[in-house]
């Protein structure tokens, strides 16, 4: 059963990168390249959110996400071992997971382009909001801490399913092909048409370079 289309494992894949990237770069203090792949998080994250919309069944927002009693009735549910035949896609609780993962990511790119360390470094966009600098370079930090928390726990449900529940998330993120076995799974096919992948693709690739352009809109000094 396809699940992932091939412009939402991009995504996926890209996020991740970016996100590593941008906190190793920020640890060596090369905030040049940090910058990068902050903006590059800020254009993934937003086009996330567009496909969330014209995606492949799993990947749209209305297939997977739902109000908290469900969700709750669903871990219960796992929890209980009631679940002999898993739905295809983020399950109720993984789908608030995807929520806080793009909110808090997005929340770091913006916060950290209108940010400024009052010294060497400004955003690319703080000249805009000159007002919110210090505060924007503050909660920058202060959500540091929240987007390792979620990190974390993303982390760890992805090995408590592989060991645990003997579910491999992450090939299916590869090759984006359900790995469960026959019998285990159900639900729609996630494929997409070819037209719609080359879309979907050249679409993230121009809001990539569009966002890394962002760069030209800081102040020039002479």
């Amino acid at each position: 059963m396809r699940i992932w289309d091939l412009p939402l494992r991009l995504f996926h894949w890209g996020l991740a990168i970016s996100v590593i990237g941008a906190i190793m770069s920020a640890k060596i203090g090369v905030l040049a390249v940090h910058e990068r792949f902050g903006l590059a998080v800020m254009a993934l994250v937003g086009w996330r959110v567009i496909w969330g919309f014209i995606g492949g069944h799993h990947a749209r927002f209305a297939n997977f996400l739902c109000g908290p009693v469900t969700a709750i009735q669903w871990l219960r549910g796992e929890m209980a071992g009631r679940h002999k035949v898993r739905g295809a896609g983020h399950s109720p609780l993984a789908g608030y997971a995807v929520l806080a993962l793009l909110m808090i990511t997005w929340f770091m790119a913006f916060s950290g382009s209108i940010s400024t360390d009052g010294i060497l470094f400004d955003g690319p966009l703080a000249h805009l909001l000159p007002a919110f600098n210090k505060t924007a370079s503050s909660i920058h930090h202060l959500g540091e801490k929240v987007l390792f928390l979620i990190l974390f726990l993303h982390i760890a449900a992805i090995l408590v399913y592989k060991f645990i529940k003997k579910r491999g998330l992450t090939m299916a993120m590869i090759k984006g092909q359900a790995t469960d076995l026959p019998g285990t799974i159900e639900g729609a096919d996630g494929s997409i048409s070819r037209n719609r992948t080359i879309f979907g693709v050249f679409l993230m690739l121009v809001m990539l370079a569009g966002a890394q352009m962002l760069t030209l809109l800081r102040p020039t000094f002479f």
